[in-house]
């Protein structure tokens, strides 16, 4: 009975997000953006990524979001150049922004109001998978947003890979993405499966997701936390606002 009383004391705790708004910590280093700063303190910044998200610019340096590893290195290398935001919703699309938007309105009217996932660990560090199991739990339950995981690319509507694709993981990510009826979506999730990060260069990589599948979302983050990943999640179901990689 006292757990029962507990439950009833406490309330419902999952969150209301996506239909209410929702936040980080303030600590959470959901994204980095360069502000206005001398061109030395953004060579500084740039030097210091290992991922060379960096780009200095006239007055303020550009950060790629999808090579962004969020390590806080240039802002505490260069605090006055970078600057992190404890922002979540970071999901863009694949450009062009236009054709991915169509074609994502035109597969939300197909799936209806439940989708299934199929999800291929293509080469992760095992983090991003950690954050996708999250979203399943009691707190983020992403079943009452009508989502779902299956262990067959066969009943699955949205493919979503982890991870950057090595070499030996190329035929198998190729081979559950044509066993998936149409009409089906992809979702690159985690900064190595958007744009390769670090590992891009390696010999024993083919490179980022969208080198091997024709990818519809990307959701950056190393990893991305599991509001970040329900967010890209309606945003691949067009219920919720696509921005492109430029914005």
């Amino acid at each position: 009975m006292s757990w029962i009383t507990l439950g009833l004391r406490g309330g419902i705790l999952t969150t209301r997000y996506p239909a209410k708004p929702d936040e980080m910590p303030g600590s959470y280093r959901g994204a980095f953006a360069g502000t206005d700063a001398s061109a030395e303190d953004q060579e500084r910044g740039a030097a210091s990524c290992l991922s060379g998200a960096i780009v200095p610019g006239t007055c303020r340096a550009t950060v790629d979001v999808t090579r962004c590893f969020q390590c806080g290195q240039c802002a505490r290398t260069a605090p006055q150049a970078f600057r992190a935001s404890p922002a979540f919703e970071l999901a863009i699309a694949q450009d062009p922004i236009d054709s991915v938007r169509d074609r994502l309105r035109a597969r939300a009217r197909a799936f209806g109001r439940s989708v299934h996932l199929r999800h291929v660990d293509a080469g992760s560090d095992g983090s991003e998978e950690q954050e996708l199991s999250a979203i399943f739990n009691p707190f983020y339950d992403a079943n009452r947003l009508g989502i779902f995981l299956t262990a067959t690319p066969r009943h699955a509507d949205i493919l979503v890979v982890t991870g950057v694709v090595t070499k030996p993981m190329r035929a198998p990510l190729l081979r559950t993405y044509e066993a998936m009826p149409e009409p089906k979506t992809v979702i690159a999730l985690g900064t190595s499966a958007c744009s390769g990060g670090i590992f891009a260069e390696s010999n024993a990589v083919v490179g980022p997701v969208s080198s091997v599948l024709p990818v519809d979302v990307l959701i950056p983050g190393a990893p991305p936390s599991p509001l970040s990943i329900l967010h890209g999640l309606w945003v691949a179901l067009d219920r919720a606002p696509l921005q492109g990689a430029s914005a």
